[in-house]
Formats: structure tokens, C-alpha cells, sequence
């Protein structure tokens, strides 16, 4: 597996060049195929004909969708031949009414979708490929790490939408209550935090232990901080269950026994930062949206970032979300103009400044609002270490098998090496070993 593309080095380079123009090229909104329609707009003695795209967004919450709402309006006013008819689905439906639509020939024209769920999709032969959709410079303008999580087999399956690595974030009032003049750096010392944060009702550490994939989001960092990784190399066998993993996995079990609230067994990340948010835990995991969360519902934190506790080296996880264009499609070049507007770089600031994420296109890196923010400013340096999960088909199937481990360790009805082999059998049955 490979480390991200480092962003600081892409910022730096960013001072040496001008930055990109902000104008956007419209593609025609009709495919050569398309039947002409009875509705049309006519301008300047030309007429244009009407289509509706169909769009999925993932992510329900307000907040999410007070952007998506916008965004849509002011594509819909600057192309008034192209409607837009948007739906919300929500993150833990996502992947299978994906999946369902696919089967019963009932997917949108476009979609967002969580990055590990591209070659999957793409996979069962209903993505489009970009690369006849746009020249040899388009992606010169995206981030290295942003943009290459869309490519598989050396192809492009979709655009980047968000872009993330992880911190540790904790009450700093906590640790100098507790007698610590620093963030814990490594495992020793952040156990050693945690029990201490662990008294009166309150916990050191706000764990993600349910069998989904926001556990194996929450243990991946210790077992690549380790020294270890998900897969080899090549990707044709798993080697969580190494030495380096069962420790990884190990320490996670103590962290859920000493310092951890009972219930994070069933907790998912969304839980984990309400747990954080209302005092309950001291510390949790989570990425750089998180500091607005913070100033909306619980002002009066004092908190700080820092990075994820390492045994041996530093490792955070980096993801990106993507939105991509189904072939079932038949308004394809509608689709890819929404695409392009979608991803554009006017939308990426608001994007990253509205829900806190990185900046995918490199002519925002060097935003000022952007590079004076504190906060921000720490998930840029530490995307030098984040690393991203294999694009594989088969990543979701790994994913929920490492996490079922997870949890049977954190239980007890398995120890943390038996609970890895067995997951690794699995995993190497699904590589076709």
C-alpha cells in the first residue's frame, strides 16, 4: 500500500506557479444519442433542449444538505436546460441500495459515494469511465492524493468530492487537570492519559468497537503505526494478522478495557464524537470537519489536535469521496457537466470551508483563509502520513471482516490472534488464495 501524495509538498509547489483561473468550460448538454425532447429553451435564435438528470448524495444530515441544496440551485441557474432531481441517501444505506439500484437497473445518472466503494462498483461494470470526458491538463489540477484514489486498472471512475485525514483531538483542560504538559505521542503514554481521563463517569477514550467499517477506520491507524498493513504489496494476501497486527489489536483491547465506556462495543464514530462533545470521553479520532461540529454544539470545549499515538512510525488514515456517472446513464454529457460544476474549483473552497474538509484542487491549497487556520493547518501537515486502503472490489468484504475480528476480540469470545487469522482466511478466500 502507498503513502498519499504529500500535501504540505504539493502547497509548496503551489508558490512557484499561478494559480489555476476559476472559469469552468461547459460541456454540450446533450450526447449525440439523445432524442430531442417537446420541452426546449430558446436563446439567441438557437435552441437548447431540456433534460433532467437524476443525482444521489450521500449524507442526510442538515448541514449536509444545506450545501447540496445550494449547490444545485446555482448549477440550475447557470444551466437552466439542465434540471437536477436530487436525493439524500444516507451513509449506512448507501453501499447497498447502490447495490440493489444496480441489479434492478435503477441507478442515477450520477452519484457521490464513499471512495472504497468505487472499484466495487466498478466492478460490476455500471461506472462510466472519465478519461474521454475531459484533455490530458484536467488533472493536473487536483491534488496527487485526491485525484489518484479515483483511478483503477489506469483508469478514472470518478472526481474527487472530499478529501480527509485524522487527528487526535482532546479536552485540554482534561489533560492539564491530569498533570500532563503534552498530548500523549505514543501508545504507553496515551494509555497512560486515558486511565487517567478514566474516573467519575468519565472515559479516556471514546472507541469505535461495532462490527462496521468505522471500527476498522479507528483501529487501521495503530495497525499502520506498527509497522504493519492491511495487505501486501501486490494486494494478493492479507497480512493484518501479523505480529505487528496482533499487538495493534491487542493495545485497542485494552484501550476498550481500561479507559473506554462499556458500550463501545456498539459504537459507531458518530457516537464516539457526541460521547466527546457532551464530556463524556476526553479523546477521540476524527477528522478535520470535526472543529465546526465543536463550535456549533459545544463552544466552550477547550480542545486540541494532535496526531495519532505511533508505536513506530506516524500513520493517519486518508480518504476521499468521489462522484461518479452510472453507464446507464442516457444524458451523459448532462451528467458530466454536473460532474465538472460539482467539483469545480469555486465549489471545492466553499466545500472545504463549509464542512471543513481538505481542498482537492491544488489552486485552494494555498487559500489564505485556509492556511491561517490553525486546525486546518494540522490536517495538512499530517497528510504527509496519512494512508489510504487498497482499491480493491473486494475492499468492502475485507473491511467488514477485519471489523467482525475487532469486535469478537473486544467481546472476549476470541483472542486478538485467533479473531485476525480467521479474518485473514477469509480475506485470502476472497483474493483467490
Amino acid at each position: 500500500m502507498k503513502k498519499l501524495i504529500y500535501l504540505l509538498f504539493s502547497l509548496m509547489l503551489l508558490l512557484l506557479i499561478t494559480a489555476c483561473g476559476n472559469e469552468e468550460t461547459a460541456s454540450e448538454a446533450l450526447s449525440p444519442n439523445e432524442s430531442k425532447s417537446e420541452d426546449a429553451i430558446t436563446s439567441d435564435d438557437q435552441t437548447v433542449e431540456e433534460v433532467t438528470i437524476t443525482a444521489w448524495v450521500m449524507g442526510t444530515d442538515d448541514y449536509w444538505r444545506s450545501y447540496h441544496d445550494d449547490l444545485v440551485e446555482r448549477f440550475m441557474a447557470e444551466y437552466p436546460h439542465i434540471k437536477v432531481d436530487l436525493d439524500y441517501i444516507p451513509w449506512g444505506e448507501g453501499e447497498n441500495q447502490l447495490i440493489t439500484s444496480a441489479a434492478n437497473k435503477t441507478l442515477p445518472d450520477v452519484s457521490t459515494i464513499a471512495g472504497r466503494w468505487t472499484a466495487q462498483m466498478v466492478a460490476m461494470e455500471v461506472v462510466e469511465s472519465l478519461d474521454s470526458y475531459f484533455d490530458s491538463n484536467f488533472s493536473n489540477e487536483f491534488v496527487d492524493a485526491a485525484w489518484n484514489t479515483t483511478q483503477y486498472q489506469d483508469e478514472t471512475w470518478g472526481l474527487p468530492v472530499g478529501f480527509t485525514t485524522t487527528g487526535l483531538f482532546y479536552h485540554a483542560d482534561w489533560l492539564e487537570e491530569a498533570g500532563f504538559s503534552e498530548p500523549p505521542t505514543t501508545w504507553d503514554k496515551f494509555l497512560e492519559v486515558a486511565k487517567a481521563f478514566t474516573n467519575d463517569g468519565k472515559y479516556g477514550f471514546g472507541l469505535v468497537g461495532d462490527n462496521s467499517m468505522e471500527t476498522t477506520m479507528f483501529w487501521a491507524p495503530f495497525l499502520w503505526g506498527n509497522g504493519g498493513d492491511i495487505l501486501t504489496e501486490d494486494m494478493s494476501k492479507a497480512i493484518f494478522n501479523s505480529p505487528e497486527g496482533i499487538e495493534a489489536l491487542q493495545f485497542y483491547k485494552e484501550l476498550y478495557r481500561e479507559a473506554s465506556p462499556e458500550g463501545s462495543i456498539s459504537n459507531r464514530r458518530g457516537d464516539s464524537q457526541n460521547l466527546f462533545l457532551t464530556g463524556a470521553v476526553g479523546m477521540t479520532t476524527v477528522g478535520p470537519w470535526f472543529p465546526k461540529f465543536i463550535e456549533d454544539d459545544a463552544p466552550e470545549i477547550e480542545y486540541g489536535i494532535t496526531p495519532y499515538p505511533l508505536k513506530k512510525q506516524p500513520a493517519n488514515l486518508g480518504t476521499a469521496d468521489h462522484i461518479v456517472m452510472f453507464n446507464t446513464s442516457e444524458k451523459k454529457e448532462a451528467a458530466w457537466t454536473f460532474m465538472e460544476f460539482f467539483t469545480n474549483q469555486e465549489n471545492d473552497l466553499k466545500w472545504a470551508k463549509h464542512q471543513g474538509f481538505i481542498p482537492y484542487r491544488e489552486a485552494n491549497l494555498n487559500d489564505e483563509e485556509i492556511t491561517s487556520n490553525e486546525d486546518m493547518a494540522f490536517f495538512l501537515n499530517v497528510a504527509e502520513d496519512a494512508i489510504s486502503y487498497p482499491t480493491l472490489p473486494e475492499w468492502p468484504q475485507i473491511d467488514q471482516a477485519i471489523a467482525d475480528a475487532i469486535q469478537q476480540a473486544l467481546i472476549g469470545t476470541k483472542t486478538a490472534e485467533d479473531a485476525l487469522n480467521d479474518a485473514a482466511a477469509i480475506v485470502n478466500e476472497l483474493l483467490g488464495n
